[in-house]
């Protein structure tokens, strides 16, 4: 399906708007909602921190798509996808407002597959300024790996429970996810074509907040949480030496060039 520039970035901003209001407006029953379902893949407080920068780098982007710089990448990539995701994320809400728990589980999963295949088309597009890379480039990578994490957390608040205790199906389970997580971050930090890893960050982080809130209490998910955010740590670090090595490659190939060809001039 392919739309008219201006109405897609009308679509954009405006069901964005409706994501940040229904989840304003919903935010003290979703609160009550995540205190009421304890569970082995809850995550700190500090682990909000991460999608509320999200969500402000993608409130930052409905403004940037309107700059002639980010026209390419809306229409060629981003399309109809993120109004989509939004859309979902927003019956997303209301699907726990009215207990349809299984649908919201669906859409979050439609979602994963919108956020991956833009950032997929997207990933080829290279940034041209410090606005460009933050509110298109890091705010869809980020996106692209919470979105995974979105699915399986919310499965375990909505489906499980903790009275079976640390050694426990949905213990196991919970550690299980992480290991799925952990594949999916070390996918984006040291295999995929990615131009960043700020995906890869991003459940890095995430893992490692999970696996404070569970604590010694639940050992069985807090070490394979910090085993795998020690593991993603690794990956990260590889990529950024990998990057400055081939900036300096590049660099000295540019001067090579450069000198070959003051000479034969």
């Amino acid at each position: 399906m392919t739309l008219h520039p201006a109405l897609l970035k009308i679509l954009n901003f405006f069901t964005y708007v409706g994501v940040i209001t229904t989840i304003f407006l919903n935010r003290e029953f979703i609160g009550n909602e995540v205190a009421k379902r304890p569970n082995y893949l809850s995550n700190s407080t500090v682990g909000f921190i991460i999608p509320a920068i999200n969500w402000f780098l993608l409130g930052g982007f409905t403004l940037t798509q309107w700059l002639d710089f980010a026209h390419d990448v809306v229409v060629e990539a981003i399309g109809w996808n993120l109004f989509v995701s939004n859309l979902a994320i927003t019956a997303w809400v209301l699907s726990w407002r009215y207990d349809y728990l299984v649908v919201g589980q669906l859409l979050l999963v439609l979602n994963a597959i919108l956020i991956w295949r833009l950032y997929v088309k997207m990933r080829v597009f290279t940034a041209t300024n410090i606005i460009d890379y933050a509110f298109i480039h890091v705010s869809f990578s980020l996106y692209t790996g919470l979105v995974w994490l979105d699915v399986f957390q919310n499965f375990f608040a909505a489906f499980t429970d903790v009275s079976g205790g640390p050694n426990s199906w949905a213990a196991y389970g919970a550690a299980f996810a992480v290991f799925i997580l952990l594949a999916i971050g070390n996918y984006h930090a040291e295999y995929s074509r990615d131009p960043d890893s700020w995906s890869g960050a991003a459940i890095a982080l995430m893992v490692l907040s999970i696996a404070v809130e569970q604590g010694a209490a639940v050992p069985v998910v807090q070490i394979t949480g910090l085993v795998s955010f020690g593991w993603l740590v690794g990956a990260l670090a590889r990529r950024a030496i990998f990057n400055v090595t081939l900036h300096h490659e590049r660099t000295y190939d540019d001067v090579s060039v450069g000198e070959r060809r003051g000479l034969l001039g």
